[in-house]
């Protein structure tokens, strides 16, 4: 998967994992129309499969790992995968980007204009993390209850894969 953050953007590509909900990853390009084009895909992905109930904090949440990749992770010339998954007890968020530096969660002087992302997702997702990839970069994640949101529990796994095949 590493590779795939060095080249350019691709379509919205559903992943297919056996036991486990759906999930669609995209590509984007390292720029300041990012965060807003990786929130309209997330809220376009969660929309289609009926997965609305808290969709303005997944949109948010969305919209603040996306602007740190952008800004502090992703080096000049690389992507950010984003990366939407409906699994039995959560929805989740993943942003994957090739920056070696760690997130932090810090809290900025009253005054100051940034500094805020990290907070904002801790106050809105149920739970949150970074986590190792295989090659460069980390994935940082937000995930939202489905007990706490009020979501529809998946359907019982068939089996074979469960991904979206749209």
């Amino acid at each position: 998967m590493a590779s795939r953050l060095i080249h350019q953007a691709t379509d919205a590509a559903p992943d297919l994992l056996p036991g486990t909900g759906r999930h669609r990853t995209m590509l984007f390009p390292r720029r300041r129309t990012t965060p807003r084009t990786a929130r309209v895909f997330v809220a376009d992905t969660l929309t289609e499969w009926g997965e609305t109930s808290r969709l303005d904090d997944m949109r948010l949440c969305t919209s603040e790992l996306v602007t740190n990749a952008v800004l502090h992770g992703a080096p000049v010339g690389r992507l950010v995968l984003v990366r939407v998954e409906s699994l039995d007890a959560e929805l989740r968020i993943e942003v994957h980007d090739s920056g070696e530096n760690r997130p932090t969660q810090r809290v900025p002087e009253e005054s100051s204009v940034n500094g805020r992302g990290l907070l904002i997702v801790a106050a809105t997702a149920d739970h949150w993390g970074v986590k190792e990839r295989t090659g460069p970069g980390k994935c940082i994640w937000a995930a939202f209850d489905r007990a706490k949101n009020g979501a529809a529990p998946l359907p019982p796994h068939t089996t074979g894969p469960q991904g979206d095949t749209s």
